[in-house]
C-alpha cells in the first residue's frame, strides 16, 4: 500500500524539453530549484504524487538487456550518488528529447524530482519522480483598481492535472525499480513515447495487474466477443456482468476454473473463453495465471466496468441487479418494436 503522506521533496531540476522535428529548444538548467517554501512544496506534492493511487507497477525493461536501458542507467546513478542527480536529469532530459519527433508532441517542462519517505507497505523509501508539463491553461485574475477592478489573464501550468509523469521506487533495482506510470494522452502514437520509448518500461505481474487484466478480459469477452459467437441479448449480458462482479468481490483469490464454472457455466461458453483467453494476453503482451491471489484494490476500482444498466432508446434506462429470468424480452408485431416485461413484488 502506498502512503504519501509524510512525503517531501528533497531535490528537484527542471529543464524545457521542445519537439526535436519542429525544431524547438532544449533548455537545460545549471542548478538545482532553490528550496521551497512550506506551501510550496505542498502544492508541488500534490501535482506530482496525487495521480499515482492505484498500484499498477511496472519496471525498466529491455529486449537485450536490462543496462542497455538510458533511463534506467542515469536513474540507477541518481540514486547510487546523490552528486550525480543534476548531470543524470540532464541526461534525461537529452534522452526526452531525442525521443520527442512525433509532430503531435509537445514541448513543456520537464521535472525530476527526489521524494524522501515515501511509504511502501509500511516501508519508507526514495524515489525519484519524472515529470512533463506539456499544456497550458489561460488564468484571469481580478485586481483591484481605485475606483472599480481590473482584469488580468496569464498563461501557466494546471497544477491540478499532470500530463506525463512516473514515480520510480528505490526498490528492486536490478530488476529495473519498482515503476508507477500517468499519461493523461493515454491514446495513438504520440502517446507511446512516454513510457515506450523515453522510459522503456514493461508491466509487472503483481496482484494488481494480474487482478486488473482478468476483470478487463472477463468484461471483454462478454461485451464484445460473446455477441459475435453466440445468441446472447443485452439482459443476458449484464446478468453475466453482475455474476463476475459478485465472483471477484466475493473471492481473495481468482482460479480460471472457478470463475469459468461459477459464471459461464455451458461448456461451449466456457471453451471459447479459454480460447479468447489466450488471444487476449498474447494481443495484449500479458500473462495471466491460472490462480492468483486477488487485490482489493484492482476488484474496487474494476467493478466500475461491470454495469448493469439497460439503455433503452433515450427513453428508458433499467438497472438491473437481480435474477436473469425476472425479465423477459419479446417483439411486439403491432408497433414493430421490442420490449422487456419485468416481474417484481413490490415497489420502493
Amino acid at each position: 500500500m502506498l502512503d504519501f503522506s509524510a512525503a517531501h521533496i528533497t531535490r528537484m531540476v527542471i529543464h524545457y524539453v521542445g519537439n526535436k522535428a519542429r525544431e524547438e529548444r532544449l533548455v537545460l538548467s545549471d542548478n538545482h530549484l532553490r528550496t521551497l517554501a512550506v506551501e510550496e512544496e505542498e502544492l508541488f506534492l500534490d501535482y506530482f504524487l496525487k495521480p499515482f493511487q492505484n498500484e499498477d507497477y511496472h519496471a525498466f525493461s529491455h529486449h537485450s538487456e536490462l543496462e542497455m536501458n538510458e533511463a534506467y542507467n542515469y536513474v540507477y546513478s541518481a540514486f547510487e550518488t546523490p552528486t550525480e542527480f543534476l548531470p543524470s536529469s540532464r541526461k534525461l532530459a537529452g534522452h526526452l528529447f531525442e525521443c520527442s519527433v512525433h509532430p503531435r508532441i509537445n514541448g513543456g517542462e520537464f521535472y525530476m524530482v527526489h521524494f524522501a519517505d515515501v511509504v511502501v507497505d509500511g516501508e519508507a523509501v526514495e524515489a525519484i519522480g519524472l515529470f512533463k508539463s506539456e499544456r497550458k491553461d489561460y488564468f484571469l485574475n481580478v485586481v483591484p483598481d481605485t475606483e472599480t477592478f481590473g482584469v488580468e489573464f496569464d498563461e501557466g501550468i494546471d497544477i491540478r492535472k499532470l500530463d506525463k509523469g512516473c514515480l520510480i521506487l528505490h526498490q528492486d533495482a536490478k530488476k529495473g525499480f519498482k515503476i508507477l506510470t500517468h499519461d493523461q494522452l493515454s491514446k495513438g502514437e504520440e502517446a507511446q513515447y512516454w513510457k515506450e520509448d523515453f522510459l522503456g518500461v514493461a508491466p509487472t505481474s503483481n496482484e494488481y495487474a494480474m487482478t486488473k487484466n482478468y476483470m478487463s478480459m472477463c468484461k471483454s469477452f462478454v461485451t464484445d466477443h460473446m455477441p459475435q459467437e453466440f445468441e446472447v441479448d443485452r439482459a443476458t449480458q449484464i446478468d453475466l456482468l453482475n455474476r463476475s462482479s459478485d465472483y471477484f468481490t466475493g473471492n481473495e483469490s481468482v482460479s480460471n476454473a472457478g470463475f469459468t464454472e461459477a459464471v459461464l457455466e455451458q461448456p461451449e461458453v466456457i471453451e471459447s473463453f479459454h480460447e479468447y483467453r489466450e488471444q487476449f494476453t498474447e494481443d495484449h503482451g500479458i500473462t495471466i495465471e491460472d490462480e492468483f491471489e486477488s487485490s482489493k484494490q484492482a476488484v474496487k476500482q474494476g467493478k466500475k466496468l461491470f454495469k448493469s444498466v439497460l439503455k433503452l432508446d433515450k427513453n428508458f434506462h433499467i438497472y438491473v441487479h437481480g435474477n436473469r429470468e425476472y425479465i423477459e424480452q419479446g417483439f411486439d408485431d403491432d408497433k414493430g418494436m421490442k420490449y422487456y416485461k419485468v416481474f417484481y413484488n413490490e415497489e420502493k
